[in-house]
């Protein structure tokens, strides 16, 4: 399940002159191993753009960074791109600093993990475990880069990120917010949902029933197993009000899963709002690109984050 855009661009490099942060030469997950500053003519006045190389399960792993220049605390926005549920080949997707650059905003330190096998990321894609894993240990490695404010930590995740940015917020109680586009939410939800509804299922998504198999194959029948429960969020640990949004016309995510997991939270008595647009599809481009924009903004704006579109 993948979402975004894929760009390519031309940027000068230049050697990040700051001391400040320590580095390791060898494996050391949660740890720098080497960073430079990115110059981007599309990165606007007052913001610094970082390329960081750091450990996570013992393989080096991208992410990208903008922070304001203009010392002081900032809160923290993690945006999280979507990919692969269980691990496959090496990907050339995920956010390009070029994308990051045109998001920078001077008001907030804006974080873009890769995760393992995702553009600089190497080897190959490694699956949702990893992936959480390795956007624990940029978050980490985010306040070394920016004074990140204590309990100012927001997410914002698409397709597979939605469902990982959703898992975040149950492991990072300091997240004030959280929005899901188009998210998967687990695969305790995805597998048994369309097991328990085959038909509709197949109708909605033709190779639903396939991808629930291929689950199955690797991680077994019992939903309850420790397998599926470190691959899905649970809405008992979220503290973070949730924004959903999704497309009921969308071919890679069964909107039926979302509706199943806004309900899980309300039992739960999380604070979470669904919206769910007829027709829409994955990512809600085009027809509901500026609706979904706009409600982004509000829901970040509401909980104390001043959102740009």
């Amino acid at each position: 399940m993948i979402i975004g855009l894929l760009l390519t661009v031309g940027w000068g490099r230049v050697d990040a002159a700051s001391a400040k942060i320590p580095l390791s030469a060898k494996p050391a997950n949660g740890m720098v191993a080497s960073y430079q500053r990115l110059e981007s003519r599309f990165l606007p006045a007052g913001v610094t753009m970082y390329q960081i190389e750091y450990w996570s399960q013992n393989v080096k792993v991208e992410a990208l960074l903008t922070e304001p220049s203009k010392s002081g605390a900032y809160p923290l926005l993690v945006n999280l791109h979507g990919g692969y549920l269980v691990g496959y080949f090496h990907d050339n997707f995920g956010y390009t600093p070029l994308v990051a650059a045109e998001l920078a905003s001077a008001s907030a330190i804006e974080l873009y993990p890769e995760y393992q096998g995702y553009l600089g990321s190497p080897g190959p894609t490694a699956g949702v475990r990893t992936d959480f894993i390795n956007i624990q240990d940029a978050m980490k490695i985010a306040g070394e880069f920016g004074d990140v404010k204590t309990h100012d930590t927001y997410v914002i995740g698409y397709s597979l990120g939605g469902g990982l940015a959703l898992m975040t917020a149950g492991w990072d109680h300091q997240v004030r917010a959280v929005v899901a586009v188009s998210p998967w939410v687990g695969m305790r939800d995805l597998v048994g949902w369309i097991w328990a509804h085959p038909h509709t299922a197949i109708k909605e998504i033709p190779h639903s029933r396939q991808e629930a198999a291929y689950i199955r194959s690797h991680y077994g029948t019992n939903l309850s197993s420790p397998w599926y429960a470190q691959r899905s969020p649970n809405p008992a640990q979220i503290q973070a009000p949730v924004l959903l949004l999704q497309g009921t016309g969308d071919h890679h995510v069964l909107w039926q899963t979302v509706k199943l997991f806004d309900q899980q939270m309300k039992q739960d008595h999380r604070t979470v709002t669904l919206i769910l647009y007829p027709g829409g599809h994955h990512g809600l481009h085009h027809q509901y690109a500026r609706a979904s924009g706009l409600a982004i903004a509000q829901w970040f704006k509401r909980y104390g984050l001043n959102f740009r579109q």
